[in-house]
């Protein structure tokens, strides 16, 4: 998967508040590895996937359809919360950690963020 940036969090937020609560950290999970097939995809035939564009999450996110909330909605920040602790669980579960690290990050502690 291409580097994530915060315009990738940010629209993809909005994409993650039409997806019921219940459904939304597998839905991502999904849509994040679709993203890093479309990513090796595109390394390997030097275009984008047809469907899943170019590797970035903005592409896939653009892709999708979105909700119309402003940076303050309490909507909007639980999405953005959510796509934040997903990213990072998706990462630890698909790539190895680094040797100076320990022990993985508790991300869920008690109950999880969406």
């Amino acid at each position: 998967m291409r580097a994530v940036l915060d315009g990738d969090l940010m629209a993809l937020a909005r994409a993650v508040m039409l997806w019921p609560d219940a459904r939304r950290m597998d839905r991502l999970h999904r849509l994040l590895d679709r993203v890093h097939a479309a990513d090796l995809y595109c390394k390997r035939f030097r275009r984008a996937h047809p469907h899943w564009g170019n590797g970035s999450v903005l592409s896939m996110a653009l892709g999708l359809p979105r909700a119309k909330a402003g940076p303050g909605d309490p909507g909007y920040l639980r999405a953005l919360g959510c796509v934040c602790a997903g990213m990072a669980a998706w990462r630890l579960t698909r790539q190895p950690l680094k040797r100076n690290d320990k022990t993985p990050l508790p991300l869920f502690a008690g109950k999880p963020m969406c």
